[in-house]
């Protein structure tokens, strides 16, 4: 024979063996076990389980619910075991107490060994003459009380508060007043509104006996140096602040208290605002006794309020 024919004979025989051996060999399990990772779906992002593990998670499901039942089943059964072995609610309770007063027995018996005693409580008494024997410190020092000699803005505030209200209170006591009286335009009729905003204009404001004062507004006092009030047909009377904007004025009494502690300058400067309220209203300015004032009817009144003072 050829080699030829005897190479292909054997070639022939190899392969019919590795045929028949891949024929009859058992076919490999290649599903995939429960580590291999899940895969996603795009679209609704759930896991995405071959069939052939469905089978085995169901299988798992299975066994664990067997197992859980059987576990549940044993407690079952524990806890009917231990029922009968209960006991009654007295007898725990007397058990407890005896066991109560034992320890305490015990724990008695092992301080009065130990030497152990409890500290006593001081009484009300003892504590007062633990706090009456305290000694006071003679290191402390003592505080030097000075006179207060420098300015206050309150305190001075406060004196002339204190001064405006004498000066005010002594109008009701003036043994004696320098009066002028203020009339408007008979033509013009002088309302209440148009009053209270000259008599603020040039500095007056409202105070005790429904009056409205001036006071000598400077650093060093706060002398007050006139009044006003409103003249009605029964005299001079107070202003009601209320209804004064709704009322007409028939004129405006201007007067000076004495004794007074700068007369001349009270004097000056009342006639002075009288005059210039007087041009404000398109009036006339008149003594106590209704004369239009003059100069020299001015310089009478002004000499009487000095000659008052040197009285």
């Amino acid at each position: 024979m050829q080699n030829t024919t005897i190479v292909g004979i054997i070639v022939a025989v190899l392969i019919m063996l590795w045929g028949l051996r891949i024929f009859l060999r058992k076919p490999d399990d290649a599903r995939p076990s429960l580590e291999t990772p899940l895969q996603l779906d795009e679209d609704t992002q759930l896991p995405i389980i071959p069939r052939h593990v469905r089978d085995q998670l169901q299988g798992q499901n299975t066994a664990v619910e067997i197992q859980a039942t059987e576990s549940t089943t044993e407690a079952a059964n524990a806890v009917s075991a231990a029922e009968p072995q209960a006991v009654a609610p007295e007898a725990e309770t007397k058990l407890v107490e005896t066991s109560v007063e034992a320890v305490e027995n015990t724990s008695d018996s092992v301080k009065e060994a130990a030497g152990i005693t409890q500290p006593e409580t001081p009484t009300a008494t003892e504590e007062v003459k633990i706090v009456d024997t305290l000694d006071l410190n003679q290191n402390i020092e003592t505080a030097e009380i000075k006179e207060f000699e420098e300015e206050s803005t309150i305190l001075d505030k406060h004196l002339h508060e204190q001064q405006r209200n004498d000066d005010e209170s002594s109008l009701a006591n003036a043994a004696s007043i320098i009066a002028l009286n203020v009339y408007p335009n008979p033509r013009k009729a002088l309302s209440g509104d148009k009053t209270l905003k000259v008599l603020l204009k040039y500095g007056l404001r409202y105070g005790e006996l429904s009056c409205f004062h001036r006071y000598e507004e400077s650093e060093e006092s706060n002398t007050l140096l006139f009044s006003v009030l409103r003249i009605t047909p029964e005299g001079p009377s107070g202003f009601d602040l209320e209804a004064l904007s709704v009322e007409q004025v028939q004129g405006l009494a201007f007067f000076l208290a004495l004794p007074h502690k700068d007369v001349q300058k009270g004097f000056d400067t009342m006639v002075s605002i009288a005059g210039l309220i007087a041009r404000e209203i398109d009036g006339a300015v008149y003594d106590e006794n209704n004369l239009e004032l003059t100069a020299q009817l001015k310089e009478h009144w002004r000499h009487k309020a000095i000659d008052y003072r040197a009285e």
